[in-house]
């Protein structure tokens, strides 16, 4: 899932900012991309819609 600033939260666990996860994502998906895997982007909806677009793209 990409980065999400309107759920976004930094506390003791996670303490980068949310510019360095957005980073962060950009060189996963490249890294993903240049290893030739699909990369699906989960969409920033409802949580009852993000578990069926993880069903529907599971099988």
């Amino acid at each position: 899932m990409p980065p999400w600033p309107e759920i976004f939260v930094t506390d003791h666990e996670r303490q980068h900012l949310f510019d360095d996860a957005v980073a962060e994502y950009d060189r996963l998906v490249t890294g993903y991309k240049d290893l030739r895997y699909e990369v699906k982007i989960l969409p920033k909806v409802a949580v009852e819609d993000r578990v069926a677009f993880v069903l529907r793209h599971l099988c």
